[in-house]
C-alpha cells in the first residue's frame, strides 16, 4: 500500500467516527447513521491489514500533533478496531427494541473514536484529548438504562475518569518541562540522554503515570469503578470496555514510560507490588459475587495485575524489554479477546425461552467454558501462552524478586481458576443471577458475531506456534512438566468441590455466602462510612460554630455576610455528600498541586 494512503487510513480511522457523531443531531440521519455505525472500524482494519509504518504531522492541530502506526500500535488498533465491530454488529440486534437506541449510537461513536484515536496519536497531547473523550463517552455507556445503580456506578466511573485525566496532564506538563519535547520518541530519547530522570519531577512523572493509567486498567487501590462499570453497561458495551477500553492503560504506559531506556529499579518494584495485590486480592474478591459481569470486572482488575507485574519487571531490567513487550502484547490480545467473548456469551445465558432445547443450551456453555478455559491459562490455549511468556518476564528479575513472583503466578492461577469456575456457575443458563435481557431476542447476527470472537480464541491458539513473533516455549507443552502446570488448577477445583459439598450439607454456611458476599466496587462502601463520619466531624466543628457565632450577642459581624458564607459551606457540604468520591478526589487533587509545587520551587 502507498504511503499516502497509508497516512489517509490513519486519519480516516479517527475522523471517520467523529463525523458521523456530528451528523448525529440531525434527526432524519439518525436511523442511516446507526446501521453504519458497526462498519466504521473498517478504516481502522484496512490499515492494520495493509498499511505501512507511517507518521502524519498535523502542525493546526493542538500543539503541532503526530498520528501514525508503529508496530506496536498495529496490534492495538486490529484487536480494538475488530472488538468494535463485532461489538457494534451485536449491539444492534441486542439494542433493537431499546427506545434509547440512537442515544446509544451517538457516545458509541465518540468512544470509539477516541479509544482509535489514542492508538495512532504519536504525541502526548492528542493521546490525552483522545484518551479524555473516549473516557467521558463512556460514561453515557454506564447509565445508559438510567438505573439508579448504574447512575451509582457512572458517579464513580467519571469520577475517577477526571481524576485520573486531571493526574495525567499534571504528567504530560513535567514531561513537556523537563524534555522540551511532546512526540513520543522525542521525549524518550531526551529521557534516556540527559540526567533529568533523577530528580524529584521525574519521580512525580511516573508516579502520575501509575496512577492515571492504573485507574483506568482498574489497579487496586483505585479499582472499584470497573466491577461496577461493568455490571451497569449494556453487554455490548461491557465487552468493549473490557476488551478495548481498558487496554488504553497499558498502551499509555508503553508510550509514556521511558521503559527499554531507562532502570528504574524503585518504580519497577512500585509496579510489581502495585500488580501482585491486583491479581491475587481481585480474584479472591471476585469469587464472592453473584452477578457475573461483576465477576468479570474483577477479573479484569486481576489479569491486569499481571501486566503491571511484567511491566515492573521491564522497568527493572530494560534489557530484557524487547522480550517483555512481545509478552504483554501477548496478553493483552488474549485477554481481549477473550473477555469479550464471555460478556457477549451473557447475552444468550439469560434467555431461557430461546435455549429451552438441550443443543442450544450446551452450545452456551461451550462457548463460554472456551473462553474461561482461556481466561484461567489452561494447557493449548491463548492464555496458557500468554501466561508463560509473563512468568518468562519475571524470570529476568533479580533472585529475590524472582523467588517471590515464583510463587505469586502459581498463586494467581489459583484464584484466577477459582473466579473463573464461580462465573461459569452462576453464568450457567439455567442459575444465577444472569443479566436482565429487557426482551432482547436472539439473533442470527448476536450468534454469528459471538461465534466469530471464540472461533478466534481457538484460532490463534492454533495458530500461535507457528507465529515468529511468539517464543516456542510459550506454546509447547512438555508431558514432564504436566505436573507443574496443573497443580493449580487442581487445587482450584479441589477447593470447588469443598465448597459444593459445604453448600450441600452446611445450609448455614450456604445461606451466609449466598447473602453476605464482600459488596460489589468493596472498599467503596469503606469510604462511604469515612465520609459519612467527616461530615458529622465538619457539622459540628464548621457548621454549628457558625450558628453559634451568628446567635451571639457578641457578633461584631455584618447580620449579611455570616448567614451568606454559611449558605456558602452548605452548597459545597451538599455537593460533596452528594458524590462521595468526588469530596475525596478534591483532597487528593490538593495534595498532588502542593507537591508539584513543591517540588518544583
Amino acid at each position: 500500500m502507498s504511503q499516502w494512503l497509508s497516512e489517509s487510513l490513519v486519519v480516516l480511522s479517527v475522523i471517520a467516527p467523529l463525523l458521523f457523531a456530528m451528523l448525529w443531531p440531525i434527526t432524519g440521519l439518525r436511523s442511516w447513521i446507526g446501521r453504519l455505525v458497526p462498519l466504521l472500524p473498517l478504516p481502522a482494519l484496512l490499515l492494520v491489514a495493509l498499511g505501512d509504518q507511517c507518521a502524519v504531522d498535523l502542525s493546526w492541530l493542538l500543539f503541532g500533533a503526530r498520528w501514525g502506526l508503529d508496530s506496536t500500535g498495529r496490534v492495538f488498533l486490529g484487536v480494538s478496531a475488530a472488538l468494535w465491530m463485532i461489538a457494534g454488529f451485536y449491539g444492534r440486534s441486542y439494542s433493537a427494541n431499546d427506545p434509547q437506541r440512537e442515544r446509544l449510537d451517538l457516545f458509541w461513536l465518540l468512544s470509539m473514536a477516541g479509544n482509535l484515536g489514542l492508538i495512532v496519536s504519536q504525541d502526548m497531547a492528542s493521546f490525552l484529548l483522545l484518551f479524555t473523550l473516549m473516557s467521558v463517552a463512556a460514561y453515557s455507556l454506564i447509565v445508559h438504562d438510567g438505573q439508579p445503580e448504574s447512575r451509582r456506578a457512572g458517579r464513580i466511573y467519571i469520577t475517577l475518569a477526571i481524576f485520573g485525566e486531571v493526574v495525567l496532564f499534571w504528567a504530560v506538563i513535567i514531561a513537556v518541562h523537563l524534555t522540551g519535547q511532546m512526540n513520543f520518541t522525542d521525549v524518550t530519547r531526551r529521557f534516556a540522554e540527559g540526567q533529568i530522570a533523577d530528580g524529584p519531577l521525574f519521580s512525580l512523572y511516573l508516579g502520575s503515570l501509575l496512577v492515571g493509567f492504573g485507574i483506568k486498567l482498574g489497579l487496586m487501590p483505585l479499582h472499584f469503578a470497573l466491577p461496577l462499570a461493568y455490571r451497569a453497561a449494556p453487554i455490548p458495551a461491557a465487552a468493549v470496555l473490557s476488551g478495548a477500553i481498558v487496554k488504553a492503560g497499558l498502551l499509555g504506559w508503553m508510550r509514556f514510560v521511558p521503559v527499554g531506556e531507562l532502570a528504574m529499579p524503585s518504580w519497577g518494584a512500585v509496579w510489581i507490588v502495585v500488580g501482585a495485590t491486583s491479581t491475587l486480592a481481585a480474584a479472591l474478591i471476585g469469587a464472592t459475587q453473584r452477578n457475573p459481569k461483576t465477576m468479570l470486572g474483577y477479573s479484569s482488575v486481576s489479569q491486569m495485575g499481571l501486566l503491571a507485574i511484567a511491566f515492573g519487571a521491564a522497568m527493572t531490567v530494560p534489557s530484557a524489554w524487547p522480550m517483555i513487550s512481545v509478552a504483554l502484547l501477548l496478553f493483552a490480545v488474549h485477554h481481549a479477546i477473550s473477555k469479550a467473548g464471555l460478556f457477549l456469551g451473557l447475552g444468550f445465558g439469560g434467555a431461557q425461552s430461546q435455549l429451552a432445547s438441550t443443543w442450544r443450551r450446551a452450545w452456551v456453555v461451550a462457548g463460554l467454558a472456551i473462553g474461561a478455559a482461556s481466561l484461567a491459562g489452561l494447557p493449548l490455549t491463548t492464555g496458557y501462552a500468554a501466561k508463560n511468556g509473563i512468568k518468562a518476564a519475571t524470570s529476568v528479575m533479580p533472585d529475590t524478586w524472582a523467588a517471590g513472583l515464583a510463587w505469586v503466578l502459581p498463586i494467581s492461577g489459583i484464584t484466577t481458576t477459582l473466579l473463573v469456575a464461580r462465573f461459569v456457575w452462576v453464568a450457567w443458563p439455567s442459575r444465577g443471577d444472569n443479566p436482565k435481557q429487557h426482551g432482547v431476542a436472539i439473533s442470527p447476527v448476536m450468534v454469528v458475531t459471538w461465534a466469530m470472537l471464540i472461533g478466534a480464541i481457538v484460532t490463534i491458539a492454533i495458530a500461535m506456534p507457528w507465529c515468529e513473533w511468539i517464543t516456542t516455549k510459550w506454546t509447547t507443552l512438555k508431558l514432564e512438566k504436566l505436573g507443574l502446570i496443573a497443580w493449580p488448577v487442581l487445587i482450584a477445583l479441589i477447593i470447588c468441590a469443598v465448597f459444593r459439598w459445604a453448600f450441600r450439607w452446611a445450609r448455614p454456611l450456604a445461606t451466609w455466602l449466598n447473602r453476605s458476599p464482600l459488596p460489589e466496587g468493596d472498599i467503596v462502601v469503606p469510604l462511604v462510612g469515612v465520609f459519612a463520619l467527616c461530615r458529622r466531624v465538619w457539622d459540628d466543628a464548621v457548621i454549628g460554630r457558625i450558628e453559634e457565632v451568628r446567635r451571639s450577642p457578641l457578633n461584631f459581624f455584618s447580620g449579611h455576610q455570616v448567614p451568606k458564607f454559611q449558605g456558602l459551606l452548605r452548597k459545597l457540604e451538599k455537593r460533596f455528600n452528594e458524590d462521595v468520591i468526588a469530596g475525596m478526589m478534591v483532597g487528593l487533587l490538593v495534595v498532588l498541586i502542593l507537591s508539584v509545587l513543591t517540588f518544583s520551587t
